[in-house]
This record gives structure tokens, C-alpha cells and sequence, in this order.
């Protein structure tokens, strides 16, 4: 008996190790779920402006193609869906929608962002990264219902620490419970 203990009381440790970060963070997206302002207040990149930076107008706002030529390197082996003309925090920009997310190349002073679901990073027009807003609420929400942030690997990595939780649940119910059922059987027996 003292030896399965061991065994149980040292399986329930690794287990408790394997599963805290995610129980970590899996405490902090359900706290998010329920208290999404007071949870996103503690993480960095919660937003920028486009107006803390002047950008000076070109000489001549950009044709389609050279936009194009901004967009082309960024995500090159997603696939193109789509070439839109939008106002976009009061330019005039061309989003090219790819697969992978949106590049806004604003055509009248060549700043550009690069946007998915994951973030939005704000580029100078000699490609300088100036800022980034990563959407945490997307972040968050994606982790707590599916372990990470995409449904193949997170749901394999979701289920592993489902299990693990599981397995360290009962482990740990079994090491609180034996010592005291010894106890309660010698009680038992000392009292016939």
C-alpha cells in the first residue's frame, strides 16, 4: 500500500506540472469570459492611434500596382481573395485580403498595416514597424475553447491536459481519501 502511494503521490506531481500553465491560463481566459475589460487592462498592445504619427503626403498618391508591390511580400504563399478599396481611419487605402489576414496600404502617404485575427501591425513607408494591437480578445477566446491558437494542434494539446486534469483530479482525491480511510477502518476495528 505505502509503495502505490509513492507511485500515486509522485504521478500527481508531474501531472500538477504538466497542467499548470495551462490551468493557468485557462483561469485566465475564463476570468476573461466573465470580466473582459478588467482582464484586457493588464495586457501590453491594448491599442494605438494612427494620429500620434504625422505622415507626410507623397507626391502623387500610389497607383493599384504599386500598393501591390507593398502587399506582394506579406504572406506570399496565402492565397489572394480579394482587392477592395476602403476608408480606412480616414484614408484612403486598398486592402488585399488574403487567407491569412488583410493588407490596408493607405495610397496617399504609403504607410501600410498588416492585419489578422491576431493583430494589426501599423508599418512607416519604408516598412518600419511603428506599432502593433494584438486582439486579445480574439487571443483569449480562441485559447479557452480550443487550447491554442488553431483548432488541430490546440485540440490534441486540449485534450492531452483534459486528461492530465482529470487524471491529476482523481489522483488527488485518492491521496486525500486513503489516509483517512486507514484511519476510519482502524476506528472500526478498535471499537467491536
Amino acid at each position: 500500500m505505502a509503495k502505490s502511494l509513492k507511485i500515486l503521490r509522485t504521478l500527481h506531481s508531474y501531472l500538477g506540472i504538466l497542467a499548470l500553465p495551462w490551468i493557468i491560463f485557462f483561469g485566465v481566459t475564463g476570468l476573461y469570459l466573465n470580466h473582459p475589460d478588467t482582464v484586457l487592462s493588464l495586457f501590453p498592445y491594448k491599442s494605438y492611434t494612427d494620429s500620434a504619427y504625422e505622415f507626410e503626403q507623397l507626391d502623387a498618391p500610389l497607383t493599384a500596382e504599386q500598393a501591390s508591390e507593398i502587399a506582394r511580400p506579406i504572406w506570399p504563399q496565402s492565397d489572394m481573395k480579394a482587392v477592395e478599396r476602403v476608408k480606412y481611419h480616414g484614408y484612403d487605402t486598398i486592402h488585399f485580403v488574403r487567407e491569412a489576414g488583410t493588407i490596408i496600404v493607405a495610397v496617399e502617404t504609403g504607410h501600410y498595416y498588416v492585419k489578422s485575427n491576431l493583430k494589426n501591425t501599423l508599418y512607416s513607408p519604408n516598412g518600419e514597424a511603428l506599432n502593433r494591437k494584438i486582439y486579445w480578445n480574439y487571443v483569449l477566446g480562441v485559447f479557452h475553447r480550443t487550447g491554442w491558437l488553431g483548432w488541430s494542434l490546440g485540440t490534441i494539446l486540449a485534450d492531452i491536459t483534459a486528461i492530465a486534469l482529470i487524471a491529476f483530479g482523481l489522483s488527488g482525491v485518492t491521496l486525500w481519501y486513503l489516509p483517512r480511510h486507514k484511519r476510519f477502518l482502524r476506528r472500526v476495528h478498535f471499537s467491536k
